[in-house]
């Protein structure tokens, strides 16, 4: 599907929720009979493009589910956004206005292939009807069954306790039979939704081709999402409820996985950062199961993450590096969502930088030597000024990425007789002396989410404030993911699964080893600038050769003596660490016929991203494999508050945090916006949302949540 279909003769959705109407209540826009629209494949097919577009909304697949879902490992941002998120703060309650949102938006997608659904019962079975249009009126239904799928499959792991709506409500007296159970018996209500949801998947998969369209779901799109429903389902009854082991619903995962596995239609990327480019998302291998289309234009339309800190961020991308403005209402990671990416993956800086960065330019006037870079191109902002580059990425493999060129408190690590790196007894016991934040050691990086909100500085119309490409909802890489997680639960991480054809080690390590694969610059040397085709002229020469002198402890080696690093300590310096350069700039620069390599192919960077070992028990295995989906998913469709609901832990995982020290920072979070502000002491119910006030207010068959 090149471009999402919209209705400009008819339109039918959800009352837009003011005080007199009910969430099932559809309000018609139209004077079309609707007892006689959608009786043809056509017409059902103009229907089954609004439900689509549904799903372009910001509380459905959007930045909602980033920005407001707080975990163990991201963190709203100060500022406005603790005045805008309850949820994200851990204290919402059943007023919310942003509770009642995300159930309305949802509820009002329903509706769509609800009526489908009743029109391809009503209509597509008949007889007489030619072959052509039983086995359009088969797709239809079948996408059908998988969008409803899809949003209850949202709503039960939000809510819990909702009520099924399997029909298309035109009457307000309609709503007067939808219930869900009492508080008592939430789980019982859930089981039912579940039920309803693999059923709705299982015909989709039944009925849907082989290849859809873009932006389409199809057979293995359906059976991707059967897969995560029964593996969530048997996480909640070995590990939430202790209910039992999940054993059934863990075969189920495979059996539907595996037929993603062994169909052949989908590979990994070779480069990670090509789910997230336009310009390379439907070339090379296909990696992309199910995608939510968008594009440029649709950037003004208020359908997808606009102003909330997921594409546009109140503030363009700065056109040097990649940085980003100031967070207003954004979730950024904290030291341990970022500290992710080192424990146990070190070198994983692929994926990190794509995910959680922010680094810039800075230009200041330090000490009136007007010798250095002092022009207006090499100083955009003017004046007598000396350029540094700030980078917030305290990790044991960006050392060559800090690129002070002055002395200034706000730069990363200003204080040159410190050292580097101090190093503890016992393993991983390694952390850095001090931790740029804005000038204080003792402040939280803001790490924030960019994977949805650059492209690198190649591609045309590069901003921050439009994301010109599809929203990858579920990839190939997940599905090895979920794959590996229910082949281990089953019998542990080195042994094929029943029904499988690979190990769950196996299975991540295919993962891992894509994400040591990186931008190769051969010609990369220390005369080369470090930004291409920029005002910024600095080479990597002028970055490593620096010298102290009287008012400038760490200055540029430019009209000074005795430099500390001579140009041929510079070359070592950068042998040293060429690939992780070529990799640093390869996220912002790629060429347009990149040369992609593999770190594991030199010997310096042959221990980056090791594999998983298959000497690992089921539980070590468990526990790193959570922190590898979150390295590749992370910012993708809630992926770990997903994980840590339907594993139990949010909370416990919440407060044990909060005062672990983290290796790589010797600090913890308590006195930071963490642990102060946010998640002072989060209540279990915060685990799930609750049924909105104003649903109950209107419907008194409906039953609110234990614990509101």
């Amino acid at each position: 599907m090149n471009k999402l279909i919209k209705i400009v003769f008819a339109a039918f959705i959800l009352a837009q929720l003011p005080a007199c109407t009910k969430f099932t209540t559809a309000e018609i826009k139209t004077e079309i009979d609707l007892n006689n629209f959608g009786k043809s494949p056509i017409e059902a097919g103009l229907l089954l493009g609004q439900a689509y577009n549904e799903l372009r909304n910001n509380n459905i697949t959007g930045s909602q589910f980033y920005r407001a879902f707080t975990t163990d490992y991201n963190v709203p941002a100060t500022g406005t956004t603790f005045a805008q998120s309850a949820i994200a703060r851990m204290n919402h309650d059943a007023g919310d206005g942003e509770v009642f949102a995300i159930w309305a938006d949802h509820y009002k997608a329903i509706s769509r292939p609800n009526l489908i659904i009743e029109r391809a019962k009503d209509f597509g079975y008949i007889p007489g009807l030619s072959a052509a249009d039983s086995a359009n009126w088969r797709r239809i239904e079948g996408e059908a069954r998988f969008l409803r799928g899809f949003l209850y499959f949202n709503l039960v792991r939000l809510y819990r306790n909702v009520p099924i709506i399997d029909k298309f409500f035109t009457e307000l007296s309609q709503i007067d039979n939808v219930s869900n159970m009492p508080s008592s018996q939430m789980k019982e209500q859930e089981a039912k939704v579940y039920n309803f949801i693999i059923n709705d998947l299982t015909m989709a998969s039944q009925m849907l081709p082989n290849t859809p369209e873009r932006g389409r779901a199809g057979k293995f799109t359906a059976l991707s999402f059967l897969g995560k429903v029964h593996l969530t389902r048997a996480t909640i009854a070995k590990y939430r409820d202790n209910a039992g082991n999940g054993v059934e619903d863990y075969k189920s995962a495979i059996a539907a996985l595996q037929q993603v596995i062994s169909s052949g239609q989908y590979a990994l990327k070779t480069y990670y950062p090509d789910n997230f480019i336009r310009d390379k998302q439907y070339a090379g291998n296909n990696e992309f199961i199910f995608t939510v289309e968008f594009e440029a234009l649709d950037g003004g339309s208020g359908r997808f993450g606009e102003n909330s800190g997921f594409i546009n961020n109140a503030g363009a991308v700065q056109d040097l590096i990649g940085a980003i403005a100031g967070a207003n209402g954004a979730s950024v990671a904290n030291d341990f969502g970022w500290s992710a990416f080192d424990f146990s993956s070190p070198g994983d800086i692929v994926r990190r930088f794509w995910t959680f960065e922010d680094g810039d330019f800075r230009s200041f006037e330090t000490n009136g030597r007007s010798g250095l870079q002092n022009t207006a191109i090499d100083c955009p902002n003017g004046g007598d000024c000396e350029i540094y580059i700030r980078t917030r990425e305290p990790y044991q493999f960006t050392r060559p990425y800090w690129f002070e060129a002055v002395n200034n408190a706000n730069s990363f690590r200003y204080r040159p007789a410190t050292v580097d790196i101090v190093t503890g007894p016992g393993l991983n016991n390694r952390w850095f002396s001090t931790v740029w934040g804005d000038g204080n050691p003792n402040n939280t990086p803001t790490m924030q989410l960019v994977k949805f909100r650059r492209n690198p500085l190649t591609q045309a119309n590069s901003t921050g404030a439009i994301f010109d490409a599809d929203i990858p909802v579920m990839r190939y890489a997940e599905v090895l993911l979920m794959y590996a997680e229910a082949g281990n639960e089953l019998n542990g991480p080195s042994i094929v699964p029943v029904g499988g054809s690979l190990t769950p080690v196996a299975a991540v390590n295919i993962v891992r080893d894509r994400a040591r694969n990186f931008v190769y610059y051969p010609a990369l040397t220390v005369n080369s600038r470090i930004i291409e085709n920029n005002a910024y002229k600095l080479t990597y020469a002028d970055i490593f050769r620096r010298v102290p002198t009287s008012n400038v402890v760490y200055s540029l080696a430019q009209g000074a003596t005795n430099p500390v690093l001579t140009l041929a300590q510079a070359t070592d310096t950068m042998s040293k660490y060429f690939n992780q350069i070529c990799a640093f700039k390869g996220i912002r620069e790629v060429p347009p016929a990149p040369t992609i390599r593999n770190f594991r192919e030199f010997s310096a960077t042959a221990g980056f991203v090791p594999d998983f070992s298959s000497s690992l028990s089921q539980v070590q295995f468990r526990n790193d494999l959570l922190d590898e989906r979150w390295r590749e998913l992370a910012g993708e469709q809630n992926c770990r508050w997903y994980d840590l609901t339907r594993y139990g832990t949010l909370i416990s995982r919440v407060n044990a945090i909060k005062s672990q020290i983290n290796p790589l920072t010797r600090r913890t979070l308590a006195a930071t916006q963490f642990g102060t502000s946010v998640l002072t002491d989060p209540n279990p119910k915060f685990q799930y949302l609750p049924i909105p006030k104003q649903e109950i207010d209107r419907n008194k068959n409906l039953n609110q949540n234990e614990g509101f």
